[in-house]
């Protein structure tokens, strides 16, 4: 049986996440993630939250002057620290330990589909950004029809090889994982957001979960 504190996988799981096609299509998505309006001004201050082995700072294109990562990962903070440009904050995944108004802009790339009480954690982060601050957010479109499809294929081919488990196992996890799917998520954000956000689906760009692999949304202060 799966135990999932007994179970890590972090090292595997984010290599394999920036590796071949699925590499490929992270990479895309991180760099469609800066296709938001004023995406050239200044912003000065950014916060990045559960960026992995993999931040987002490399495909910003707008100035900006320092660059926070607020992190869970022991692993990751590890890997993190070799980079003196970061400056690095332990997680505890409850209390974000910043003062209001302190950022700029805020990003958070496939993590917002992990977190309990996802609204409560918008709340939380919109009052650490300033005012004509932006948040930004990329999810996965699970459990739309096109990321299923994906994701079993994934499990079919991927799960043995790269994680030595089976694919019942790697089922389990994504389950237990993505505990937030992109349709209640989009709703929250839509209702509670309706005229502070801009929305785009990729690679389609028509605005349907089911026939697309991530969701890029941005929320203006």
């Amino acid at each position: 049986m799966y135990k999932k504190k007994e179970f890590d996988i972090s090292k595997k799981y984010s290599e394999h996440l920036y590796t071949g096609m699925m590499g490929v299509m992270m990479r895309y998505c991180h760099r469609s993630l800066e296709n938001f309006s004023n995406n050239k001004k200044s912003y000065n201050q950014i916060l990045e939250i559960g960026a992995g082995i993999e931040p987002h700072d490399k495909y910003i294109k707008h100035p900006f002057e320092e660059y926070h990562i607020l992190e869970t990962s022991d692993f990751a903070l590890d890997e993190l620290s070799l980079n003196k440009k970061y400056i690095l904050h332990k997680y505890d995944g409850e209390n974000i330990p910043f003062d209001d108004e302190s950022f700029d802009r805020i990003i958070i790339s496939h993590s917002l589909e992990h977190i309990e009480k996802a609204e409560e954690f918008i709340i939380k982060v919109m009052r650490i950004l300033r005012k004509d601050g932006v948040f930004s957010i990329s999810l996965p479109t699970d459990p739309g029809l096109l990321w299923r499809s994906a994701r079993f294929i994934n499990g079919f081919f991927k799960a043995k090889k790269t994680y030595n488990i089976s694919r019942l196992e790697y089922n389990y996890i994504n389950a237990t994982e993505h505990i937030n799917s992109i349709f209640n998520l989009r709703a929250i954000i839509k209702y509670k957001y309706k005229n502070n956000h801009e929305e785009y689906f990729y690679p389609t760009r028509i605005k349907s979960p089911d026939i697309n692999l991530f969701y890029n949304v941005h929320i203006k202060k």
